[in-house]
């Protein structure tokens, strides 16, 4: 029977904040471990691509210095994972960078371990080429081809990375791409606490005061957990756990309610209990973990060129009922102009419409597509080219096709469209897809995820 380990778990994500004062109520429940997650895919596949951060730089010095102190102030190991909104190697250095910098600021002195997640076009072929890679979520099997022309590509790490961090003495570990509940479940794991209870805790608490109302107070999450569960409880008196809320955020970012898949096998909460130990306070018990071949997921994007983009407000019933009819109208007139006009072939770009008000979010699955309710539509006019510069003219060159240059039945002159900012035609950088989203079998969890230590401070 090993002993309860508890950890804080201060946000969701580092850079979105949490209560300073709920954190210092946190410290003093004298925890053996704090543990953050700094990254989503969420927010599409540009951070990785781009390697940037969602969350600005001061926003995550915020949050990083608070915690930095607080776990140097109580000697207790700080663990982040997926530095840089994408476990990136440019995100993990930023994270370092931002660290160092708080670390000469406050005369903190720890050993920094630092954990690359980002991998090499060869690795993953190697893994192509020996059968050892397999297709997630239904999407293509990968291909050489496909992982050559990646621009970036992270393997999500499980908890043995951070394990051996610890076992080396390090006091602050900065991860890149980490599975979420891997960095929180790392810990106890590593000082023996049975495998389910570890797992189900992380996947609850890694998006911290989500289990908890109102979300709103940003709550610090303290979990504790032993051999026979686990119990949750935000930290102050703003918020509380509830039975309900914690049981549904295993619906969170999950297919299935009772089962998670994790590098080293699959956690089922079919038989879970959650019990209401008093007001604010959550005890959970019952769940299992079943071992099986160790796999770790890879995410990859390619850039497809640049976008440009403008949004127009459309509030005529009668473009609205031939809104398909419309956008196609505008889409050809572009086609075929751009040729002449600015040596471009329909080829190579591609216009789309994004129709908010009518099926922007799901599209043709939308059970409401055809309902005469709709009374205006924000349309987003999106173009992808080779260059931000064509990008930007083949926008602005759709505008008056939309404003004047298209007429559907029960029109008499033009759109009456509305154009929400000036400049109206507003450039978005380089654009990415996600192009590998696989699984890679592993013999050792340690293979891909090089570890670098050195000692911050006097």
């Amino acid at each position: 029977m090993s002993e309860s380990v508890k950890l804080i778990a201060p946000t969701g994500v580092l850079g979105i904040g949490f209560s300073y004062r709920s954190f210092q109520e946190a410290l003093s429940e004298d925890p053996d471990v704090i543990a953050c997650d700094a990254g989503s895919t969420d927010w599409g596949p540009y951070h990785l691509g781009a390697g940037t951060s969602w969350s600005g730089r001061d926003q995550t010095m915020r949050d990083l210095e608070i915690l930095m102190k607080g776990a140097r102030d109580l000697k207790v190991p700080l663990l982040i994972g997926t530095t840089g909104f994408s476990g990136s190697d440019p995100g993990l250095s930023w994270t370092r960078e931002i660290a160092l910098e708080i670390a000469e600021r406050n005369g903190l002195s720890f050993k920094l371990a630092t954990i690359r997640s980002e991998v090499t076009p060869e690795w993953v072929n190697a893994k192509v080429d020996g059968n050892d890679v397999y297709s997630l979520d239904g999407v293509k099997e990968l291909t050489n081809e496909t992982v050559d022309d990646a621009t970036r590509i992270v393997a999500m790490m499980g908890p043995e990375p951070f394990q051996a961090a610890l076992n080396e003495g390090a006091d602050i570990v900065l991860a890149g791409r980490a599975s979420d509940a891997a960095v929180y479940a790392s810990f106890p794991l590593n000082v023996g606490v049975d495998p389910a209870n570890c797992w189900h805790m992380g996947k609850l608490v890694e998006c911290g005061n989500a289990i908890s109302e109102p979300v709103s107070a940003g709550a610090c999450i303290v979990g504790e957990v032993d051999d026979s569960g686990f119990s949750v409880h935000p930290a102050g008196d703003s918020a509380r756990c509830t039975t309900h809320r914690v049981a549904a955020h295993m619906l969170y970012e999950n297919s299935s309610p009772y089962l998670l898949r994790e590098p080293p096998g699959t956690l089922d909460t079919t038989n879970a209990r959650y019990v209401q130990l008093d007001d604010k306070t959550v005890r959970v018990s019952g769940s299992a973990f079943l071992e099986e071949p160790y796999s770790v997921r890879l995410e990859g994007v390619e850039a497809v060129g640049f976008r440009s983009i403008c949004l127009v407000g459309l509030r005529d019933p009668a473009v609205i009922s031939q809104i398909d009819l419309f956008t196609s109208e505008v889409a050809s007139l572009l086609q075929r102009s751009a040729p002449r006009r600015f040596g471009v072939e329909a080829d190579q770009f591609k216009i789309s419409f994004r129709r908010y008000g009518l099926d922007a979010v799901l599209g043709d699955l939308d059970p409401q597509r055809h309902s005469e309710r709709t009374y205006e539509i924000g349309l987003v006019v999106e173009v992808l080219a080779s260059t931000q510069l064509v990008a930007h003219q083949l926008v602005a060159a759709s505008l008056p096709y939309i404003m004047h240059g298209v007429q559907v039945p029960g029109t008499q002159h033009s759109a009456n469209g509305a154009l929400s900012y000036s400049p109206s035609v507003m450039d978005l950088g380089r654009a990415y897809n996600w192009t590998v989203w696989h699984a890679a079998k592993l013999n050792n969890p340690l293979e891909p995820f090089p570890i670098h230590y050195e000692m911050v401070g006097a």
